[in-house]
């Protein structure tokens, strides 16, 4: 919130009144991580934790107001590299202590301020939902930012009126499990009730039958922190409908998606549960400077240089925090380490390279159980003449159960079952074959109540044959049906509200294990621009001749020659710039006359971002675009090393590696040269750009990362909606949820996708399109129900008429 300047005469910091404008996240540092990193070889600091001696930011370490030194890479193996600046003390004489006190008094008009602050809105929420929601609780973690929540709101509210509710994982550090042994005694004294959610499976038994968790399967918060946390407040309230408001430590400055939360969350992310985030707003400058002012307990994680605390491994984590976490807590990291290790797919890897791949953290990539040594698919679902077929390698009676969860359900005979959906029955036939138990449906068609039938006894066979009872669907129903609590039981009261199918692939631990049946598909041509990719320069220059003979023969006035050429006329195809006219050349060049999409962006020019954007959109629907769309998370640094592994899927033929070499160097090539990378936002680039003495260009890429389109162009979107439409098969009318939902099998590719838009981002840009362009587009977002309506009587190429 508040920015700060630093203050030698303390060793600390001077918070401002006016605003910060980013945070570097400044955090303490102790002798322990100096030790750690070793410091102590360079210099002379007295080994005692009573107070920090400087302060880091990032990976700089800043000593009296002077950046004196900082770390380079380091991995979970690797420590990482030591850059000394100068000397913190002339004479390598000893370090000397932040001045804790001084700083705090120096701060304390500004942090009184905040703090009073920052309790009336708790307490104003208290109020305003005190007859809204069964149970008021804050969610802690044993971390700086819960422990700072946990403070202001015992300041804020009674305390009979809340409770301290810690989501235990399994997987936090010993010194987290010291910190909740310490707070819960305080909770005590303090008569603050202090609840425990643990899962009913240990880390160890859910990494062996869930696999690691990935950055795209996550399955671990759901099973380890929500679903139990949810069921513990049931438990304890005595209510399966209970309504509960979370106090929690989230704080903006902690990621870009913490960045866009909004204070108050009204129950989206977690059904049925509100959640208030009262330090959202808070740089860690400002929570430092609480926690000493109030002399809050500090988690000894944080004086050995571990920035955050939580699950030892994760992920979402890198570098050095994995580094830092792996040589504080060995036995406990290395234990989930051998995990992955022994849960792998890559059972030919020598010790060497197993610990490589856990080092670059490639098995973080995972999308699906083909990278582990047990995922397989027990079912197969088929169409044939139109009649879907289920067969099950090993069918179970838990599918009874689950079938109640559909509608009422009877046993006709051992093979014959009947259940009624949408005011039909539905005839279920069994048959016992040499592959397993056929599953096949008699009357039912292919309207849309069938199709959502057949998708929800999809649903019912995935869940009966992958369940392991992770409480999961348990948590999602609040109607209560579901009792896990010795094997599965669905009431017969169940209201087939279907909440609990929605979840991603009906199951968690089948999204997390499935296999290469109705898995991911194998994609061709990916290498479709060889190793040379497209560069700016060479759109400038046909832009120029407007798509002419000239740019041709002349090979791009000499720029672009031999297979570039080739590797240029791939792209402007999958751009949609050319349509092949055989009459129009005399070679496979000259034979694709630029089209009036062309000439549309010929009129844009090369350096309109909209030119770019409204590029993509096609790209959008083409193999390397697509791939990349599809698979690369948003936000997350990507280096080539990690880009070619997740391309081994995609490119398991190409056993040689060439293929996924001249896909990344197209790729890097893309991302560095054209707007495409940084201004529009697949790829914000950190390179290395070199010319030699012949003129010739090397550019290293050392990392990327996707992020949002900052200035998306709403026209652009309208464009890329009516494309989306007509891929899916002329579905003029879906949800923002639906656009919003990446993980459907869907032929069309939302712009949310294509260009990393957020929910609140495309709301605006909706509504705007729907009040500018009545004639295109309608929508309505009115409490929890949103529809989009496109006029199927327009098409996308009647958008250009827009530019």
């Amino acid at each position: 919130m508040y920015s700060y300047d630093w203050d030698p005469e303390t060793g600390g910091f001077l918070l401002k009144s006016s605003p910060l404008k980013f945070s570097k996240e400044p955090r303490p540092v102790y002798y322990k991580e100096l030790d750690i990193l070793g410091f102590d070889k360079y210099w002379n600091y007295e080994k005692k934790d009573d107070f920090p001696y400087m302060w880091a930011e990032s990976n700089n370490y800043i000593y009296r107001g002077r950046r004196v030194a900082k770390t380079k890479g380091g991995t979970v193996y690797t420590a990482p590299e030591l850059i000394l600046f100068e000397e913190p003390e002339p004479n390598d004489e000893p370090l000397r202590f932040v001045d804790i006190p001084a700083m705090v008094a120096k701060n304390q008009k500004i942090i009184d301020a905040l703090a009073q602050d920052t309790i009336k809105k708790i307490y104003n929420t208290y109020i305003e939902y005190n007859n809204k929601v069964d149970v008021f609780y804050v969610a802690f973690s044993g971390g700086k930012d819960s422990v700072v929540t946990l403070d202001l709101v015992q300041r804020a509210l009674p305390h009979n009126k809340f409770k301290v509710l810690f989501g235990d994982t399994g997987m936090e550090s010993p010194d987290t499990y010291k910190e909740i042994k310490s707070i819960e005694q305080d909770c005590k004294d303090i008569k603050v009730e202090f609840l425990k959610a643990k899962s009913c499976l240990s880390p160890a038994q859910s990494w062996n039958v869930f696999g690691p968790p990935a950055v795209t399967i996550r399955w671990c918060c759901s099973v380890h922190k929500s679903a139990p946390q949810i069921l513990l407040l049931r438990e304890y309230t005595q209510n399966p409908n209970v309504r509960g408001m979370a106090f929690t430590g989230i704080r903006g400055d902690e990621s870009l998606s913490r960045s866009e939360y909004d204070e108050l969350n009204d129950g989206k992310k977690v059904r049925g549960q509100f959640s208030f985030h009262p330090i959202l707003e808070w740089n860690s400058a400002e929570l430092f400077t609480y926690i000493y002012q109030r002399k809050l307990r500090l988690n000894e994680a944080y004086k050995k240089g571990n920035s955050r605390v939580g699950c030892l491994v994760c992920p979402m984590s890198s570098g050095k925090h994995e580094y830092m976490k792996a040589v504080c807590y060995p036995k406990e990291v290395n234990g989930l380490l051998d995990k992955i290790k022994s849960t792998s797919g890559k059972i030919n890897f020598t010790k060497d390279q197993m610990n490589k791949f856990v080092d670059e953290g490639l098995w973080k990539t995972r999308k699906t159980g083909r990278e582990l040594n047990f995922g397989s698919d027990s079912h197969l679902i088929e169409v044939k003449n139109g009649k879907t077929v289920i067969i099950v390698r090993n069918l179970n009676d838990r599918w009874k159960e689950w079938a109640k969860t559909i509608g009422d359900f009877v046993e006709l005979t051992p093979n014959d079952f009947s259940i009624s959906f949408k005011e039909k029955i539905y005839s279920v036939h069994l048959q016992t074959e040499k592959t397993g138990i056929k599953i096949t449906f008699p009357q039912c068609g292919n309207g849309k109540d069938d199709i959502k039938f057949i998708s929800l006894f999809r649903s019912v066979v995935i869940k009966s044959i992958y369940c392991v009872r992770c409480g999961v669907c348990e948590a999602n129903c609040t109607a209560n049906c579901i009792d896990m609590s010795n094997g599965l039981k669905i009431s017969n009261s169940c209201i087939h509200c279907y909440q609990c199918h929605d979840i991603y692939e009906h199951c968690l631990r089948y999204n997390s294990i499935r296999n290469r049946i109705g898995g991911e598909r194998q994609m061709k041509g990916l290498d479709r621009y060889f190793s040379f990719g497209v560069r700016k320069r060479w759109i400038e220059l046909y832009f120029q001749d407007r798509g002419s003979r000239e740019f041709w023969d002349s090979d791009g006035h000499g720029e672009v020659a031999n297979k570039k050429k080739d590797a240029f006329l791939n792209f402007i195809k999958d751009a949609g710039l050319v349509t092949f006219n055989r009459l129009h050349g005399d070679n496979k060049y000259t034979r694709n006359e630029a089209n009036e999409f062309a000439k549309m962006l010929f009129n844009l020019g090369s350096d309109s971002d909209l030119t770019w954007a409204l590029m993509l959109c096609n790209l959008a629907y083409t193999p390397e675009f697509n791939w990349f769309i599809k698979n690369v998370p948003f936000n997350e640094n990507i280096t080539q090393d990690r880009l070619k592994y997740m391309l081994n899927e995609a490119m398991e033929n190409d056993t040689k590696g060439l293929g996924k070499r001249n896909v990344s160097d197209a790729l890097k090539i893309i991302l560095v040269t054209t707007p495409l990378g940084e201004s529009i936002g697949l790829g914000d680039c950190d390179y290395t750009k070199k010319v030699n003495a012949s003129g010739n260009e090397t550019i290293t890429l050392h990392s990327f990362h996707r992020r949002k389109w900052l200035s998306p162009d709403p026209n652009v979107i309208l464009y890329s909606l009516y494309k989306f439409a007509e891929n899916c098969g002329n579905y003029y009318q879906f949800t923002l949820s639906r656009l919003l939902n990446f993980n459907v099998d869907s032929n069309g590719v939302s712009p949310a996708e294509i260009f990393c838009l957020d929910h609140d981002t495309m709301e605006k840009i909706l509504t705007g399109l729907s009040i500018n362009h009545p004639e295109f587009i309608t929508t309505q977002f009115t409490l929890d129900l949103d529809t989009i309506t496109l006029n199927p009587e327009k098409t996308s190429v009647d958008v250009f008429k827009l530019f």
